[in-house]
């Protein structure tokens, strides 16, 4: 078959497969395509990657995982699928950047708050916020209904995704109690009672966050 540059071009930049267009593509052909496409786009865009997590994770809270596509994201990032798929080969391995990079990270602790703890201990009970709100508190701007169910389709969603997910956010939890139980310690409370106060302000955190819930619907 003639060598057709522009129908290999068609392959990379829509996704589709050489077998859906009738094309008999040589490996050699393949990786040059790529290679031309991947340097275009990095001089282009040098922030591509991070800027289809972030849509990604957009997506994943407004749509859900399972609803969105490579299509999907390309399109918010206007680039190819071609491009996308660069990055990410797999829905799975897209969906795991999204919640190492995006969503582990927004529910840690911040430095400020580490610092208050321990320069103003009634101000860090009053702005505590427990990692399901700090994560919500991150979503992206102009999100609408429930932001509490979008968060917990979001974790149902990563939790059939990802196997280590469900180790990963008790490990979270755990942390996040030791470092509360940590806190109260240093404030002379006994260790006994630090740990007992560490479970129940985060228990009634983040039962005030689902109680909150309730009352909107």
């Amino acid at each position: 078959m003639e060598y057709d540059g522009l129908r290999y071009i068609k392959i990379y930049s829509t996704g589709a497969s050489a077998s859906s267009l009738g094309i008999s593509l040589p490996r050699w052909g393949v990786d040059c395509i790529c290679a031309i496409f991947y340097n275009i786009g990095s001089r282009m865009d040098p922030n591509l990657k991070q800027r289809i997590i972030e849509e990604a994770y957009r997506l994943f809270i407004t749509k859900g995982m399972k609803q969105t596509s490579f299509c999907d994201v390309a399109v918010a990032v206007h680039k190819s699928k071609g491009a996308v798929i660069h990055y990410f080969p797999s829905k799975k391995k897209l969906i795991d950047a999204v919640v190492r990079m995006r969503f582990f990270p927004d529910s840690q602790i911040s430095c400020e708050m580490y610092s208050l703890a321990d320069k103003d201990w009634n101000e860090f009970l009053r702005q505590y916020r427990n990692p399901i709100e700090r994560v919500i508190n991150s979503f992206p701007e102009h999100l609408n209904g429930n932001l509490l169910i979008c968060y917990m389709q979001f974790v149902s969603s990563a939790h059939e995704y990802m196997d280590e997910f469900p180790q990963m956010y008790q490990q979270l939890l755990v942390r996040e109690q030791d470092f509360l139980s940590n806190v109260a310690y240093g404030h002379k409370i006994s260790l006994k009672d630090a740990k007992a106060f560490s479970r129940q302000a985060l228990n009634t955190s983040i039962g005030k966050t689902f109680l909150g819930m309730f009352s909107e619907i």
